[in-house]
């Protein structure tokens, strides 16, 4: 049996970025260019210890704006072709709109992060960052 009340999130954050509207973001993959700051909320700010060695950061966001009602979607909005489900692409309309960006780490500042590839708009609440999957354990 699952308990739900564990299930609930805590925002460590919120992104500071150009990108203002859910129109604004670019098309999968057009964002590697795209530079935003990560506000890390005082009380969460000691798990930014020993990042400063890091290349890149696992960032994971939610898509606050997003619709949580909608389950099939047109691929890349395209509607010449079948519509898919929600969990079968990277759309930000689902259930649990939890977005994930691997980024490029600028800097490191006492509660901030500099990045370079989210895509997230600005005011986006921050639910976790992560150290990338690698091979030699990092």
């Amino acid at each position: 049996m699952i308990d739900k009340t564990d299930s609930l999130l805590k925002i460590i954050g919120v992104v500071h970025s150009s990108l203002k509207t859910t129109q604004d973001p670019p098309v999968q993959g057009k964002h590697k260019m795209q530079e935003a700051t990560l506000e890390i909320f005082p009380e969460y700010c000691l798990g930014l210890t020993g990042m400063q060695d890091m290349k890149q950061l696992v960032v994971l966001y939610w898509l606050h704006r997003a619709d949580r009602e909608v389950l099939r979607v047109y691929p890349g909005g395209d509607r010449n072709k079948e519509m898919i489900g929600v969990f079968r692409n990277r759309s930000p309309l689902r259930p649990n709109p939890i977005g994930i960006s691997r980024v490029e780490l600028l800097e490191v500042g006492v509660n901030d992060l500099h990045v370079r590839g989210l895509d997230a708009i600005d005011g986006t609440p921050i639910i976790d960052l992560k150290s990338p999957i690698s091979n030699t354990g990092g």
